[in-house]
Parts: structure tokens; C-alpha cells; sequence
């Protein structure tokens, strides 16, 4: 008879377990570790070592507040201190260093 009281105690955790998540002020998923450096290595296809506003403008929440030492560009680590704090989002993320915009061509029937 003890089963099942166990059992819905695991249920409750398994369920519970996902509230814990981390995240930001915004209310999205803050990324991982690895996700960020994925993300760096995406945005910084050239391989620059630095991401301009523009190149990093649809993933970093702040700019100015990630550009810590104030040059205009984003650093590795800068970039990598913002995700690890939760000002980057993953939507910068489109494979092609650039951010994807969608089309506004109408169709034609």
C-alpha cells in the first residue's frame, strides 16, 4: 500500500521539476553554457573574435549594458558574461551569422 503514495510523490517532482528552470527578468529560458557558445560561434562566423550591434542585435537584450569596456563590439567574454547573466536569447540564432527576417513578398493566387 506504500506504492502508490510514492509513486505520486515522483509524479509531483517530475512535474515540479521543470518550475525550476532558470529565467531572465524577461521571463524566457536562460541558456546553458553551451548553448551561449554555440551561439557565440554562430554570430561570429568570420571568426573576428568581436560582434558589432548590428551582428549581435536580434540575441543580446543590451548591448550598451554588455559592452562593458564601452568600445562598440562585443568581445567573447562580454558576449559570454551577458548569456551567462541571461541578456541573450537564443532567437539571434539562424546558422548564418545574420538574423533571418521574414518574407513580405505577398502571394499571388
Amino acid at each position: 500500500m506504500r506504492t502508490i503514495p510514492i509513486l505520486v510523490s515522483a509524479a509531483a517532482l517530475a512535474v515540479a521539476g521543470t518550475a525550476f528552470a532558470q529565467t531572465t527578468p524577461s521571463g524566457s529560458t536562460k541558456m546553458s553554457q553551451a548553448e551561449c557558445t554555440s551561439l557565440w560561434s554562430s554570430l561570429d562566423s568570420s571568426k573576428a573574435g568581436s560582434l558589432s550591434e548590428s551582428q549581435s542585435k536580434n540575441a543580446v537584450s543590451n548591448f550598451t549594458s554588455a559592452d562593458t569596456d564601452k568600445d562598440g563590439k562585443l568581445s567573447q567574454t562580454e558576449f559570454m558574461t551577458a548569456c551567462n547573466q541571461g541578456g541573450v536569447t537564443s532567437r539571434g540564432m539562424t546558422g548564418s551569422g545574420s538574423p533571418s527576417t521574414p518574407s513580405t513578398t505577398p502571394s499571388t493566387k
